[in-house]
């Protein structure tokens, strides 16, 4: 005969799933009664869970080991994924994603006119464009020409090719140009065509050595373009990428013009530019400033309706939508590997529940036979799972949430929460927790009484 000793005491206590009648009850008091309440019930069926969960402390940590580093790497990935991309971009804008850049156009394009120097920009379409600039303040900020040739620098015995850009001061409010030793030009350089240059890192380093204090000193020396001398007012630091000034000289416009490169204008037309920066007030204004800017060169370079423009524009936006995706693209594939990390987790929560079952078929049994019906034991398991996928996932958030904080101090870039990321895994915990829960819950609810209560 099976011996339950204190069984039905402590069930009753610990379970909530049935209620034995006194011994002096009435027949039709003397039935097992389930709690009618299903709010009382779940609360009961919780508790039970966290006393199974308490019991096996160590087991339940590593089943939720897979779970805390899926969920943990989820939000840490987002969180700081988002941050390096602000960060990116920000180094972008100051570099000048701040600018809309207008270049000659192309004489092959299908459609363009037939006429000489189709396309190329001249000192005239400069003027209409300051005038531009001048009249719309809340799109445009200012403009700057870049007349740009390759040519050879020379120091001494040493020669660099490098790309020469004519510009004036107003370069450095358009495009950034971080100065590491000296100055940029200025309005005074341009006035009097001075034999002055900007160098780019690239180009002094490779003329004067990498040394500091070789850069520092080049400050007042001469250089050669062309046979004409230059002097050096200033040196660049090294700002690579995209917009990189590494490899350039500076000069002004009519430096460029006069005394170093000759005669550059266009038959009628004046002074030909190889393109014109224009300085945005916001990122957000790409579309209405592009916009501005093609209707006002198409009027006055008189292109028929209909046709094609005789210019170009470069965008700051196709840089940045190629970041963006570049990104998107990277983060997404480490989010992936979250996922399937979480998927892992939720396979081995589902092979310790099945564990579970096993161990506590006895057990199952008794409460059954005592009166626990089939969804009260499937409810059990399923929260003992659910709570195990949740609570692991609780622990990696919190977990990747002081570590963005923590990268955040000690790198000083300003890193926020992926509030979206801790839902995710959140979510995905829970749909995990209940995925791989129910099938040991759904095997232990329709073990039989009799044959669990055999089970050794």
């Amino acid at each position: 005969m099976l011996r339950v000793a204190g069984s039905a005491g402590n069930l009753k206590q610990k379970t909530g799933w049935f209620t034995l009648p006194k011994a002096n009850s009435p027949p039709q008091a003397r039935r097992l009664h389930k709690p009618r309440d299903i709010h009382t019930m779940l609360s009961e069926q919780l508790v039970m869970a966290l006393d199974s969960l308490r019991a096996n402390k160590f087991r339940s940590l590593l089943t939720m080991l897979g779970i805390i580093i899926g969920a943990g790497t989820l939000v840490a990935v987002l969180s700081l994924g988002n941050a390096l991309q602000g960060q990116v971009f920000e180094q972008f804008i100051d570099l000048g994603t701040r600018r809309i850049a207008v270049e000659a156009g192309d004489p092959k394009a299908k459609g363009a006119r037939d006429v000489p120097g189709y396309g190329l920009l001249s000192i005239q379409d400069y003027e209409v464009l300051d005038d531009l600039v001048a009249t719309r303040p809340e799109l445009f900020r200012t403009l700057a020409p870049e007349i740009t040739v390759n040519t050879q620098v020379r120091a001494g015995t040493v020669a660099v090719q490098a790309l020469l850009v004519g510009t004036n001061e107003d370069y450095q409010d358009v495009q950034s140009v971080p100065i590491a030793h000296g100055r940029f030009l200025t309005d005074a350089d341009g006035e009097a065509s001075a034999r002055v240059g900007v160098l780019g890192y690239l180009v002094a380093r490779d003329l004067f050595g990498e040394d500091e204090q070789a850069l520092a000193g080049a400050i007042g020396r001469m250089v050669e373009i062309n046979g004409q001398p230059l002097t050096i007012i200033g040196i660049v630091r090294e700002n690579g990428g995209p917009f990189s000034t590494d490899g350039r000289v500076f000069a002004p416009v009519n430096t460029v013009r006069l005394r170093l490169i000759g005669n550059l204008d266009l038959p009628g037309r004046g002074l030909q530019m190889s393109s014109i920066l224009i300085g945005i007030t916001s990122e957000q204004l790409v579309e209405p400033a592009e916009q501005a800017i093609v209707d006002t060169l198409r009027l006055t370079r008189d292109v028929p309706q209909g046709a094609i423009n005789d210019f170009d524009l470069s965008l700051p936006t196709q840089a940045l939508d190629v970041l963006s995706g570049i990104n998107g693209a990277i983060t997404g594939f480490i989010a992936v590997v979250a996922g399937i990390s979480l998927i892992v987790g939720g396979i081995g929560i589902m092979n310790i529940m099945l564990v579970a079952v096993t161990e506590r078929t006895r057990e199952i049994g008794v409460r059954k036979a005592l009166g626990a019906s089939d969804s009260d034991v499937l409810g059990q398991f399923v929260l003992e799972a659910l709570l195990l996928s949740l609570t692991g996932s609780l622990i990696g958030v919190g977990g990747a949430i002081g570590l963005v904080l923590l990268i955040s101090l000690a790198t000083g870039i300003g890193t926020g929460i992926s509030w979206i990321g801790v839902s995710l895994a959140l979510a995905f915990a829970s749909v995990i927790g209940l995925g791989f829960g129910f099938y040991p819950a759904r095997r232990a609810a329709m073990l039989q009484p009799i044959e669990a209560l055999r089970y050794e």
